[in-house]
């Protein structure tokens, strides 16, 4: 599914964006990501790494620890190179629904009211904006509203 050349246990980094991105910055983001993970180095060393933009609005990137691991500074290459993009990727409390090749974004406070007009159940898949791992993505990406961290916020919301 999602960046098949690494091994499952590939750490993982989630960026969600705060919106849905348009395809000339998908395209932007693909050129430089690519750049990106085809130099990514730790201390010298190259890193086994690779991304994904999924949904029009998600971004992973995967690095294989096994061979070298990145480190403090190369991963904040990472988090630099999207803050750079203009783009909000940073917003934690975001909620991801998926929906074909897009998604839906929402706050939780949309997420609660999107229950109260049964427009939600716990049932109601969202994307695990807790990956840490590439089997988890694989395996864990979709997830039940009621199974996830935004179920026990919300809890403790109503």
């Amino acid at each position: 599914m999602i960046i098949p050349n690494l091994p499952g246990h590939s750490r993982v980094w989630f960026f969600g964006a705060n919106r849905i991105l348009t395809a000339d910055e998908i395209a932007k983001l693909n050129t430089q990501l690519t750049e990106f993970v085809s130099d990514w180095k730790a201390h010298g060393a190259a890193i086994s790494a690779g991304f994904e933009i999924v949904h029009e609005s998600i971004v992973i990137i995967a690095a294989d620890e096994t061979q070298a691991a990145p480190s403090g500074c190369s991963i904040d290459k990472a988090f630099g190179l999207l803050k750079e993009s203009g783009i909000d990727f940073f917003q934690r409390q975001l909620v991801w629904r998926a929906f074909c090749n897009t998604s839906e974004i929402f706050t939780l406070n949309q997420v609660l009211e999107q229950l109260k007009m049964n427009n939600f159940t716990p049932q109601t898949l969202i994307i695990n904006s807790l990956v840490t791992n590439l089997d988890q993505v694989r395996n864990e990406f979709y997830i039940p509203l009621s199974a996830s961290w935004v179920s026990k916020r919300l809890n403790h919301e109503r």
